[in-house]
């Protein structure tokens, strides 16, 4: 697992400090580079030509980056300015420039700035192909200096390939940094006349016998990087994952995107659990990692030839 590269983008909003904290403590555990990035309207834009500002972008930029408190990355990060529609833009610059890890806050503000924590941290989801850290704006920007302390992850598991690649992905996050990991299935709760309880009572037991087999399938290829912990409940994913992360005191969710259905993304679960839940959402996209590294690594004999 390399993430060589964070993008950070911002909006010049005091939360968005919070996840610029974040992901500091990303580009400190991976030795990564940093990147920062504001969207800027097209319409302000375009209003520049004719009445500048006493400062360019890109210097508030850096005054906005130099007056976080407590930021303290490791190397100076790159700060970068584009116009055009945020979520477009962002994609746009994560595929360009090969980012392995997006950063981004699910709460922010409106209007002419742009909302870089609500529809637009949608949005990306719903495009991206790069793995993306959601991070709520209830969180401690003080939390330590990179992801040490953790506690444990939860990965989100319905046992499908994408779900697969996200549980590799955090086994192998958990053993870096020390966590317990916690591997959850969450089975829907039957709606059904108060007649049929029988029947539901019958049907909920052979689901949860079904899910129990799957789950020490799914356990078995992760345990060569450690423990890990099996939890199968029955109820409203949102609520049941945020009731979890509550009493395993896990610092970090884990769940697969399918990279073949980004139309269809953020599905109703994936974007109820983020929103709900106050632990900062990884989503993982399908075998994203291996292609990347695939691509630099035939960049790489390319050059050299």
């Amino acid at each position: 697992m390399v993430i060589r590269s964070v993008l950070r983008p911002v909006d010049f909003s005091e939360a968005s400090r919070t996840a610029l904290h974040a992901a500091v403590r990303v580009v400190r555990q991976f030795h990564a580079n940093l990147h920062v990035l504001f969207v800027e309207d097209p319409l302000l834009a375009s209003a520049a030509v004719s009445a500048p500002a006493s400062t360019d972008l890109k210097e508030e930029l850096r005054q906005f980056v130099a007056s976080t408190p407590d930021l303290d990355p490791p190397a100076q990060p790159v700060l970068h300015v584009v116009a055009g529609q945020p979520a477009d833009e962002i994609v746009r610059f994560a595929e360009r420039e090969q980012i392995d890890a997006i950063v981004m806050g699910t709460h922010g503000l409106t209007g002419v700035r742009k909302a870089f924590f609500g529809s637009t941290t949608a949005r990306v989801l719903k495009r991206s192909t790069t793995a993306l850290l959601m991070v709520p704006a209830s969180e401690d920007a003080n939390k330590g200096r990179n992801l040490a302390g953790l506690g444990s992850i939860l990965v989100l598991t319905d046992f499908g390939p994408a779900a697969g690649s996200a549980a590799e992905f955090a086994a192998r996050f958990a053993e870096l940094v020390g966590a317990r990991l916690v591997l959850v299935h969450v089975l829907p709760a039957v709606s059904a006349p108060a007649s049929w309880s029988a029947r539901v009572q019958a049907a909920m037991e052979c689901r949860t016998a079904e899910a129990h087999k799957r789950m020490c399938g799914a356990m078995c290829p992760l345990e060569q990087y450690g423990p890990v912990e099996s939890v199968i409940v029955q109820g409203n994913i949102a609520e049941r994952v945020a009731e979890l992360a509550r009493t395993h005191r896990s610092g970090l969710i884990v769940m697969g995107l399918d990279s073949e259905a980004r139309g269809a993304r953020p599905g109703s679960t994936a974007y109820a659990v983020i929103c709900s839940t106050p632990v900062p959402v990884l989503a993982v996209p399908a075998a994203v990692p291996d292609v990347r590294r695939s691509v630099r690594e035939s960049q790489s004999v390319i050059s050299s030839a």
